[in-house]
C-alpha cells in the first residue's frame, strides 16, 4: 500500500522448507533493483519509516480526486470496476467505484491522466494504488496503465487486488490470481500490493492468517516468477494475532524488496500492543500504515532512529 526502502540487510533466510518454498536463487535480488525506487515518492527519513506516508481513500469521483491531489497526502488509493461513465453509453470501461458501484463521473484512464499531469508540474509528486475488484477490470485496463508502468515514469504505481482466500472462512470470490500475476508482471515498474479476502463483522471480531494461507501466496508467487517489489495488505486485527507467520512471509519474500501494509476498517477491535510488536518487529522500514487515526496515535510508534535497523 513499496524501492529501496531501506539500506539495512535483508532479513535472514530461515524458514523455506518449513514452509515448502525452495529457496531462490541470490541472482534474482538483482531483478528488483530497477523497480526499487517506485514504491513511494520519499526522502531518507520516509524510507526509513515508511508508517508516516499518508494516504487518501476511495479517491473513486472528479471532486475527491481535486481534493487529494490539492491536500498533502502521499498516496491516492481508488477502487476500479467495470462500468460506465455516468451520461455515457457503450461497452463498460474500467471507472473508479466500489462495488456495488458501476458508475462514475471519473474513468480510470481519465484519473490516470490527471495525476500524471499533475506530478509533471509538482516537485512533490502523488503515488496511485489501483485496487481492481475483478480480474475483468484488470484485463480491460492493461493499454490504460501501460503508459504509465513504464521506466521514464516517476510517480508511484501499486496495483492491488486480494487475490486468495483468507481469514476468517471469507466468502468474497477473490481476484484470480494467476491471471493477476501474469498480467501484473507486464508492468515491471508497478508493485505488486496482493492480499487476501478477509470477513470480520457481527459475531466474528478476530482471526489470524494461517501457515496455509500465507504458503499459498508464497507458493504461486514462486510459480509466477514474480521478480518485482510487492507489498502484502494484512488486515491489523487479523494479522497482530498471526506475528510468526507473517514474519516467515517477509522473510522468504525479501528478495523482493517486500513490506506490508498494514491496514484496518472503522469499528475493526485491534489487539494494540500485538499490532504495534508486529510492526516494530518487522521494522518500519518495512512497515506502510494505512489505519484510522485513532488507532495510529494508539499505536505510539517510535521515531525511525529509534527501531532496529
Amino acid at each position: 500500500m513499496r524501492s529501496s526502502r531501506r539500506d539495512g540487510p535483508a532479513m535472514p533466510r530461515g524458514s523455506c522448507h518449513v514452509l515448502g518454498i525452495p529457496p531462490r536463487h541470490i541472482m534474482r535480488l538483482t531483478f528488483v533493483v530497477a523497480v526499487a525506487v517506485t514504491l513511494v515518492s520519499c526522502d531518507d527519513d520516509t524510507m526509513k519509516n515508511l508508517t508516516i506516508v499518508s494516504w487518501a481513500h476511495a479517491v473513486n469521483n472528479k471532486t475527491y480526486l481535486e481534493a487529494a491531489l490539492a491536500s498533502n497526502v502521499s498516496m491516492l488509493e481508488a477502487d476500479i470496476v467495470l462500468g460506465h461513465v455516468t451520461g455515457k453509453d457503450g461497452p463498460p470501461i474500467p471507472v473508479m467505484a466500489h462495488p456495488p458501484a458501476t458508475t462514475s463521473d471519473l474513468s480510470l484512464s481519465d484519473f490516470l491522466s490527471t495525476v500524471a499531469q499533475f506530478n509533471n508540474v509538482n516537485a512533490k509528486q502523488k503515488g496511485v494504488k489501483l485496487d481492481f475488484k475483478s480480474i475483468e477490470a484488470f484485463e480491460k485496463a492493461q493499454n490504460l496503465i501501460a503508459p504509465y508502468s513504464k521506466p521514464g515514469v516517476g510517480f508511484p504505481l501499486w496495483l492491488n487486488a486480494d487475490i486468495l482466500p483468507g481469514p476468517v472462512e471469507a466468502t468474497t470470490t477473490p481476484v484470480d490470481p494467476s491471471k493477476f500475476l501474469k498480467l501484473a508482471s507486464g508492468h515491471p515498474r508497478a508493485v505488486l500490493s496482493v492480499g487476501w479476502t478477509t470477513q470480520l463483522g457481527g459475531n466474528i471480531t478476530e482471526g489470524e492468517y494461517s501457515r496455509n494461507q500465507i504458503g499459498t501466496m508464497l507458493r504461486i508467487l514462486h510459480e509466477h516468477h514474480i521478480n518485482q517489489t510487492v507489498t502484502f495488505p494484512v488486515r491489523a486485527c487479523i494479522a497482530s494475532n498471526s506475528q510468526p507467520v507473517v514474519l516467515d512471509l517477509l522473510r522468504e519474500t525479501s528478495y523482493l524488496n517486500s513490506s506490508m501494509t498494514v491496514w484496518s476498517a472503522e469499528g475493526d477491535t485491534v489487539e494494540v500492543d500485538r499490532l504495534r510488536a508486529l510492526i516494530l518487529t518487522v521494522g518500519l522500514e518495512r512497515t506502510y500504515l494505512d489505519v484510522p487515526h485513532e488507532l495510529a496515535a494508539r499505536l505510539q510508534l517510535p521515531p525511525a532512529e529509534r527501531t532496529r535497523s
